[in-house]
C-alpha cells in the first residue's frame, strides 16, 4: 500500500460544498473575514501532517436568482485567499498552500510575479491550481464582450503556461544573485536573459522582475476532467484533483491522465492524483450517522441546485423533470455534465440529477462511520482506484478537521500509509522525493532554462 498525501478542499468565503450550512451553530466559516480563524485551522491541519491547504477561487457574481444567491451565501461574499497566505506561512512551519488562479482573466506577468513572492516568503511551500474559468459573470466583471470556449480556454492556457515557464525557470540564472557588495554587484547581469514573446494570446518583452524562488515553478496544479482538461492536466500538472462518479471512472480517469504523460515524455510516477474525500467521523456509528442527519437538515435545496446552475450554466428546476439528462453541452463545467451523461452507469432522467445532486452536491467520495472504518474505506479506495491523495473536505469548521486530525489520522500513521511526521524540503519534495525541488527535466516547463528558447 502506498503511503498516501492530504490536503483539505477550502474556500475563503461562507459557503462550501454544503450550500447552506453556514446556518449550523457550530459553523465557525461565518468568522472567514478573521485572519485569526484561519491560522488556527492550519495549525490544526498542520497538527495532523496534512500536506497542504487547497483554496479554491473564482471571479463572478449571482448572475442568476440575486435574491436567493445573496440571501444564502451562495457564492458570494468570498475573499481572495491568496492575501492570507503570508500570515498563515508564519503561522506555521511545514504546511504547504495551493490556490487558484485564471488564465483567462489574470495577467501572466503579474500572476508569476506574486507566485514567485509567496514561493520566497513561505520558503517554498506554494502551489498553484490552474484554472480556465468557465464561469460567464466573469466575463462580465472583466469588461469582456465575448465569453470564451471551453476548449480554447485551454488552449489560452498553454500559452499562459508556455510563458510563465519562460518568467520562472528561464530569465535568471541560478547564480544570476552574486549579493557582492565589495564589488558593488547584486546581480551579475549577462546571467538574466530578456523574454520577448509573441504568441496568438499574449505579448509580453522584458525580464521576470524577481529572482529565483526556492521551487521557481511553484508546484502545478489542475483540477479539469473533460477530455481537454485531462490533456492539459497530462502536459503541466504535477498534482491533478479528479471526481468521479463511481470508482472504476476514478481508476480509468487516473490510468488515462498518467498514459497521456507519458506519451508527452514525461514521468507519470510525477503526477500526484488527489480526489474528494467527505468524511462524518463518529466515535461510534450512531454518532456518526446522527451528525450526517443533522448536517443534512441546515442544507438548502434551492442554494444546491443554483450552484449547479452556476458552475454549469444549467438549470435543472427550468427542465421537464421526466425528460432524460442527454445531449446536454455546456461552454462551462464539463464535470458535473459528464458525470450524469457519459459517466453514468444508467441513463438518467432530470429528475434523478436533481436527487442526486441535492444529496452529494459537488463532493466527492463519501464515508460516514467510525475512525476504522474510514481509514479501512479509504485503504479500499486507494488500491481499487490509484489515486495517491485526498483532498478531505469538511462539512463544518473546525469540527470537521478536529474529528479528522484526532480520531483518523493516528489510525493511517499506525497503518503505515500515512506519514508520522514532514519531511524536510520544499512542497515539491514532499510529494516527490528529496533533492526535487525544482521541475523535473522530463516537464515541459524545464525546456525554458535554456535562454535561446526565450524568445
Amino acid at each position: 500500500m502506498k503511503q498516501i498525501h492530504l490536503g483539505v478542499f477550502e474556500v475563503n468565503g461562507i459557503n462550501h460544498l454544503t450550500q447552506g450550512i453556514w446556518t449550523h451553530p457550530n459553523q465557525n466559516r461565518v468568522n472567514y473575514k478573521d485572519i485569526n480563524y484561519w491560522i488556527e485551522i492550519a495549525q490544526i491541519l498542520e497538527r495532523g501532517k496534512f500536506d497542504f491547504m487547497f483554496f479554491a477561487d473564482s471571479y463572478g457574481y449571482p448572475k442568476q436568482k440575486e435574491e436567493l444567491a445573496f440571501r444564502e451565501a451562495s457564492g458570494s461574499p468570498s475573499n481572495d485567499p491568496m492575501l492570507i497566505i503570508p500570515a498563515l506561512a508564519v503561522s506555521t512551519q511545514h504546511i504547504a498552500f495551493t490556490m487558484t488562479t485564471s488564465t483567462t482573466y489574470e495577467a501572466p506577468y503579474a500572476n508569476a510575479r506574486r507566485f514567485s513572492t509567496l514561493d520566497h516568503v513561505t520558503k517554498g511551500r506554494i502551489g498553484w491550481n490552474v484554472v480556465t474559468t468557465s464561469s460567464k459573470a466573469a466575463a462580465d466583471l472583466f469588461g469582456r464582450d465575448v465569453f470564451v470556449p471551453h476548449d480554447e480556454r485551454y488552449d489560452i492556457a498553454d500559452e499562459y503556461l508556455e510563458l510563465s515557464y519562460k518568467l520562472w525557470e528561464g530569465s535568471w540564472d541560478d547564480d544570476a544573485v552574486r549579493m557582492d557588495r565589495e564589488n558593488r554587484v547584486y546581480t551579475d547581469p549577462a546571467k538574466v536573459h530578456k523574454i520577448v514573446h509573441d504568441g496568438k494570446y499574449f505579448k509580453l518583452t522584458g525580464y521576470h522582475g524577481t529572482e529565483p524562488s526556492v521551487q521557481r515553478t511553484p508546484v502545478l496544479f489542475q483540477a479539469g476532467s473533460s477530455a481537454r482538461g485531462r490533456a492539459f492536466a497530462a502536459r503541466h500538472a504535477e498534482g491533478v484533483f479528479l471526481k468521479a462518479p463511481t470508482t472504476q471512472v476514478l481508476r480509468d480517469q487516473v490510468k488515462d491522465i498518467r498514459n497521456i504523460a507519458q506519451s508527452y515524455g514525461r514521468d507519470p510516477s510525477f503526477i500526484k492524483v488527489f480526489t474528494g474525500l467527505s468524511a462524518i467521523v463518529g466515535r461510534t456509528e450512531e454518532e456518526a450517522q446522527r451528525k450526517y442527519k443533522e448536517y443534512e437538515h441546515y442544507k438548502s435545496k434551492e442554494a444546491t441546485l443554483l450552484s449547479y446552475q452556476s458552475v454549469t450554466g444549467i438549470d435543472l428546476t427550468q427542465l421537464d423533470p421526466q425528460s432524460f439528462f442527454e445531449n446536454i453541452h455546456t461552454e462551462q463545467g464539463q464535470t458535473h455534465t459528464d458525470r450524469f451523461t457519459k459517466h453514468s452507469q444508467s441513463r438518467k432522467t432530470v429528475q434523478d440529477v436533481i436527487d442526486d445532486f441535492s444529496t452529494k452536491g459537488f463532493r466527492g467520495l463519501t464515508v460516514i462511520g467510525t475512525p476504522d472504518k474510514i481509514a479501512d474505506q479509504i485503504e479500499r479506495w486507494v488500491e481499487e482506484t490509484d489515486v495517491d491523495g485526498f483532498n478531505l473536505e469538511p462539512y463544518i469548521l473546525p469540527d470537521s478537521y478536529l474529528d479528522f486530525v484526532d480520531l483518523v489520522v493516528p489510525i493511517l500513521q499506525e497503518r503505515g500509509i500515512f506519514k508520522k511526521d514532514y519531511a524536510p524540503g520544499t512542497f515539491r519534495e514532499r510529494l516527490f522525493g528529496q533533492g526535487v525541488a525544482k521541475l523535473p527535466h522530463h516537464h515541459p516547463g524545464a525546456v525554458y532554462r535554456d535562454a535561446s528558447r526565450l524568445s
